[in-house]
């Protein structure tokens, strides 16, 4: 019998094959979290459902990815919580439920995602299966850019270049524009480049 320890012997060495993204290596990657799965450790179903949704070293199935996607969830597994979220948003192997996706992105955010914060603020700015509102969205921009994410942080920083839910505030949407560019957010570089033309702003404290 498989003991709990070489479960998560081979969930690690499924994770290194995987994240080299290999196709000689994703086979083996397959393999080690099946394995892993089979002796009960959710973070491989978790990984065989990344695996589903993406054709690697199997076929391509969104339903197949659900599945593991929701068992994962229902363990407590984070991400897991999450994808179900953005599933049921797209209507990607499930039939499309923006009331089942702010649930999932809910539960996901009290465990800490930053990604299904982000994704609760896009849906209450654009008014999918919630009433549109600005204010709220910017609540949930704050929580998730809190934690880094950089999607976020250009969020608030267009928020108050159009004035969506705050005032129009060039400066403090230059402020978080750079916050974004710093971490590699190409639009957010773009919108630096922009406000710098039109408020001939050359540094902006970010204190």
């Amino acid at each position: 019998m498989v003991s709990e320890a070489d479960a998560a012997a081979l969930l690690e060495e499924g994770i290194r094959y995987y994240e080299t993204k290999d196709e000689a290596l994703l086979p083996k990657a397959f393999d080690c979290f099946t394995a892993a799965a089979a002796q009960g450790s959710t973070d491989a179903v978790y990984y065989l459902g990344v695996m589903s949704y993406n054709g690697f070293a199997t076929e391509q199935s969104y339903e197949n990815a659900m599945k593991c996607f929701m068992e994962a969830a229902a363990a407590g597994n984070q991400k897991a919580t999450y994808n179900v979220g953005v599933m049921y948003e797209g209507g990607k192997g499930v039939d499309q439920d923006y009331a089942k996706a702010m649930e999932f992105y809910l539960k996901a955010a009290e465990m800490g995602s930053a990604k299904a914060m982000y994704n609760i603020g896009t849906m209450h700015r654009d008014g999918n299966g919630v009433p549109q509102d600005y204010s709220k969205s910017m609540e949930w921009f704050r929580k998730s850019a809190a934690l880094g994410f950089n999607k976020a942080q250009f969020s608030i920083g267009m928020a108050f270049h159009k004035g969506k839910g705050v005032p129009v505030n060039e400066f403090e949407a230059m402020k978080w524009f750079k916050l974004a560019a710093e971490s590699g957010h190409r639009k957010a570089q773009l919108m630096v480049n922009v406000l710098k033309k039109q408020i001939n702003v050359v540094t902006i404290d970010l204190s």
